[in-house]
């Protein structure tokens, strides 16, 4: 038994290692050279009950750099005050809009264009659920590149720019940018500046999705085995969507439409691409309670994947990477492993009782250097893709990094576990995050 969890131990271990050793030896700077022609990009921005947030995703939208854009708000039956707050801030008009295609989608009951800025549409639906908004989205938008953001989410200012450069690749057919927490993000024009003064959770979740984007996505898209294009912040050219077929209506539409365009892609040359400098800054829950609900969900919706593509993902697993990164490493390594640290301590407690201190001593030290190790890869792999740090922050970083390797680690491992778990005794059960209904004074520089 000793020899099986250790055994486990080890895996759970060498993938991490994999993966900083992968982003280690690829490291290299983005060049973008400036393409002179601006595709015409659509984004989709869909949204239920986001009264609270809503002032900040259209003060968002004003501020990015790119003329040749559009963008569809999709109120998917909200039963708040969301449409009254978009009529408010957008001086809405009815108008007409053809529709351009026929996923399956709810009907959309009227459109209306803003008069502030005319760049704005916003579709009212019937509520659906977020999978059913984003294809009613993609039904009215005529041109071939499409962004999607969640309402929380805020796009910095030369994002789409450093999309439309990479979209001149004819091979890219989707791409992923990065995502990082807007609590904590002081963005000018000329840099990206990350502050901590924030509640400990929010310093938490900042270090965890450096950690997450800078080296387990890079390390993922090198190995053309990228397992989802976040939802906050999704790029698409149409045609890759339409020959999926759109978004299913399922707990993770986002996993679930980036393993369906992998699979589609399979065997050609056709790619998705990793954009370490194109940035979006989305709301991190603000309660422990909050995160719970966020993160299980997200487990739910990898489970419920598993089992949509099972009969393709669970063959060929030791010839496709995709196959053997989402079975070995993301399911039978994160999960067993998870279930393994989090009796850890059980361990320790063991070795201690029975007066085997070498052995408490080296779990120890094994653990602790492995995530410490990932802290510091992830933050000094942002600082190289221009992500910064204020010289007073260092402290609040040294101290989120061993709360996160002591405390975190074993709160997201519970949420793996209880997150399995609960698809199995309440998988419709679908819990929205409290949006902070914060004013971002920084979104109104410039």
């Amino acid at each position: 038994m000793k020899t099986f969890l250790e055994l486990f131990l080890f895996l759970g271990i060498y993938f991490p290692i994999y993966h900083l050793i992968n982003v280690a030896f690829s490291l290299r700077k983005a060049v973008y050279l400036q393409s002179a022609y601006e595709k015409p990009i659509t984004i989709l921005v869909p949204c239920y009950n986001e009264e609270r947030i809503l002032k900040t995703t259209i003060q968002g939208l004003r501020r990015i750099d790119y003329d040749n854009y559009e963008c569809l708000i999709i109120n998917d039956g909200s039963t708040d005050n969301s449409l009254r707050v978009l009529k408010r801030f957008l001086k809405l008009k009815k108008t007409k809009r053809r529709k351009q295609h026929s996923l399956s989608a709810k009907k959309v009951t009227q459109i209306y264009q803003s008069k502030r800025y005319p760049f704005i549409f916003v579709l009212n639906k019937e509520k659906h659920g977020k999978s059913d908004a984003l294809n009613a989205g993609i039904n009215y938008t005529k041109n071939d590149y499409i962004i999607t953001l969640d309402a929380d989410s805020v796009l910095k200012e030369d994002a789409l720019k450093i999309v439309n450069n990479a979209l001149d690749d004819e091979n890219v057919v989707a791409a992923s940018g990065i995502i990082q927490i807007l609590q904590a993000s002081n963005l000018t024009k000329k840099y990206n500046l990350i502050s901590l003064p924030l509640n400990t959770l929010l310093k938490l979740q900042t270090i965890e999705y450096i950690k997450s984007c800078f080296c387990y996505k890079a390390s993922f898209a090198k190995l053309k085995s990228l397992l989802v294009i976040s939802g906050a912040f999704g790029i698409f050219k149409k045609d890759i969507l339409m020959a999926v077929k759109g978004f299913s209506h399922v707990i993770g539409e986002d996993l679930d439409l980036t393993i369906k365009i992998q699979l589609h892609i399979q065997n050609t040359n056709y790619q998705i691409a990793y954009l370490p400098n194109a940035i979006c800054y989305t709301e991190g829950p603000e309660t422990l309670k909050d995160l719970m609900k966020q993160r299980k969900r997200w487990r739910q919706s990898f489970i419920e994947c598993l089992f949509t593509f099972k009969d393709i993902l669970f063959t060929n697993i030791f010839s496709k990477r995709l196959h053997f990164f989402i079975v070995v490493d993301a399911l039978i390594i994160g999960l067993i492993s998870s279930l393994i640290i989090a009796f850890f301590f059980i361990i320790i407690i063991i070795n201690i009782i029975t007066n085997n201190i070498a052995n408490v001593l080296f779990y120890l030290i094994i653990y602790i250097s492995v995530h410490l190790a990932y802290n510091i890869c992830g933050l000094l792999v942002a600082s190289y893709h221009g992500i910064k740090y204020q010289k007073k922050d260092f402290f609040r970083l040294a101290i989120t990094i061993i709360l996160d390797i002591l405390i975190y680690r074993l709160i997201i491992l519970y949420t793996v576990i209880m997150g399995t778990i609960s698809y199995f005794t309440s998988k419709n059960n679908w819990h929205k995050v409290t949006r902070s209904g914060r004013d971002y004074q920084f979104l109104k520089q410039g």
